[in-house]
């Protein structure tokens, strides 16, 4: 068999200024209850290095939205029928406009796969990745992990000075709803020169640099699970 690797893009890319802080205004209030709900940030499930399937099989693919409005809380909704998925390795898989993913009978490596789509304030984007493997596990072979966590939106890119009130997601199994566990986890910063974090996931840019925010939580069963985001602090507008 002929082996194909590759592995692009699987962290989201940057998302606008101005989603990380409509959702800092949804938690927080703010704007009053006269705004309908704006799609602000998606991200995709299964998430990254959960997914291995055969050659020649398929595994489904989920994009979720998040919705949010001044002084309400989030709303996640299904929305893997309105954005646009791409593959980075034809070659290995396809993805069809449903998330579907099917992979290649002759080839096994690993692949991204994003879905894209615009929201309140541009073009949105999160990527997952499919490996096509003659000896994937029965655990992570077409099925997302029982429960796993993504921070919404993804990477962002600050000013000194600047507050930011990411969310921590939830996803427990294919068929319960995703729920805000922002406060329910602990967080940190990988380095508190550049961006500190509060006990609520409030993100303050203090100086230039990059760190990485950490959310973690336990399931019911003790199980630690955590997820990350890049920010780069920038020490003007200009930078970004």
């Amino acid at each position: 068999m002929k082996k194909l690797y590759g592995l692009s893009a699987l962290v989201s890319p940057r998302v606008l200024l101005g989603v990380g802080l409509v959702v800092a205004t949804s938690l927080f209030g703010g704007t009053g209850c006269g705004l309908s709900y704006s799609l602000t940030g998606i991200y995709v499930e299964p998430a990254v290095n959960s997914t291995c399937v055969y050659p020649g099989t398929t595994a489904q693919f989920t994009a979720y939205g998040t919705y949010t409005e001044g002084g309400h809380s989030m709303r996640i909704e299904d929305i893997s029928n309105e954005v646009t998925w791409s593959e980075a390795l034809p070659e290995l898989a396809t993805v069809s406009a449903d998330g579907l993913a099917t992979a290649a009978a002759n080839f096994t490596g690993i692949t991204s796969i994003t879905a894209t789509t615009t929201g309140e304030f541009g073009v949105l984007t999160s990527a997952s990745s499919l490996q096509v493997s003659t000896q994937c596990s029965t655990s992570s072979t077409s099925v997302a992990h029982a429960f796993s966590l993504h921070i919404v939106p993804g990477n962002q890119t600050l000013s000194v000075g600047q507050t930011l009130q990411p969310m921590a997601v939830a996803t427990q199994n294919v068929s319960v709803r995703p729920t805000d566990l922002s406060r329910q986890s602990t967080w940190t910063s990988s380095d508190s020169r550049v961006a500190t974090v509060d006990a609520h996931g409030v993100i303050t840019a203090v100086g230039a640099g990059d760190a990485i925010i950490t959310a973690q939580t336990r399931t019911s069963d003790g199980e630690s699970v955590s997820a990350t985001e890049a920010i780069h602090i920038a020490a003007n507008t200009q930078d970004q």
